[in-house]
């Protein structure tokens, strides 16, 4: 498995100082790497890479549209596929599988009216992007305003979860590589949540962040594609040998 992270726009073969500790961390290994400037359609390799054939790529770098990942697919014979990638990165492609693991939401889609007739609140964010304390709405005409202060077309569609309060601190990020689930510290996945892993197969690569409810239940919060996740609590000494080294013996999986 060969790990490629972006480098910066106007020096090609600098990786950009965002992921710096991890590409370094991962050279430090002896792993194979590379760069990649996807504006310019440009790949680097740095030994062992250049030594072997270059058959499986694991991108770790910023958020891609499906369309930039699409691209880098064409780039790249990337062990993600870019289908496999939507259905981990948008909603729409994951909430079903693991809808009884998680909080009761729906997708809303142009002019759509949601129902605060009861007092309700929501969680309002894209498909793979929230707003933090902006996101939660609690009247109807809160949802034109939230649309134009974050600049979103009037046809993007929304994910719309029920307001659940969460413990504070609560939340942990768990990576997953071929089924199997790493959390930071060694910390393990809640036995109630299991289920939700089986749901999500085949995937190779993915997190999924989990935190307790106020009367201590756990739920899972959102899933993501493992390769523009950030690590959160991670240190990235543990995150490397624990989650990259697994990918990087992953050949076989699936």
């Amino acid at each position: 498995m060969t790990f490629i992270y972006p480098c910066l726009p106007y020096q090609p073969r600098t990786v950009d100082p965002m992921w710096a500790p991890e590409y370094e961390w991962v050279r430090a290994q002896g792993l194979a790497t590379g760069l990649v400037d996807i504006a310019n359609a440009k790949v680097w390799l740095a030994a062992p890479a250049l030594a072997t054939q270059l058959t499986r790529v694991i991108y770790r770098g910023w958020m891609l549209t499906v369309a930039e990942y699409k691209q880098l697919a064409q780039l790249l014979p990337l062990a993600v596929s870019p289908e496999e990638y939507s259905s981990s990165h948008h909603a729409t492609g994951w909430y079903n599988a693991v809808a009884g693991y998680t909080f009761p939401s729906q997708f809303l889609a142009g002019q759509a009216q949601l129902d605060f007739a009861a007092g309700q609140r929501y969680f309002v964010k894209t498909l793979v992007k929230s707003f933090g304390p902006d996101s939660v709405l609690s009247a109807q005409e809160q949802l034109a305003g939230f649309r134009a202060r974050h600049e979103l077309a009037v046809d993007e569609p929304l994910f719309v979860r029920d307001f659940i309060a969460l413990k504070p601190a609560s939340e942990r990020r768990f990576f997953v590589v071929g089924g199997q689930a790493f959390g930071a510290s060694g910390t393990t996945v809640p036995s109630s949540l299991p289920g939700a892993l089986e749901a999500l197969r085949p995937r190779l690569f993915y997190s999924f962040d989990v935190a307790e409810t106020l009367a201590g239940q756990p739920v899972l919060v959102e899933v993501g594609d493992g390769q523009v996740s950030d690590l959160k609590e991670w240190p990235v000494a543990e995150f490397g040998s624990r989650v990259l080294q697994a990918l990087a013996g992953a050949n076989d999986i699936r």
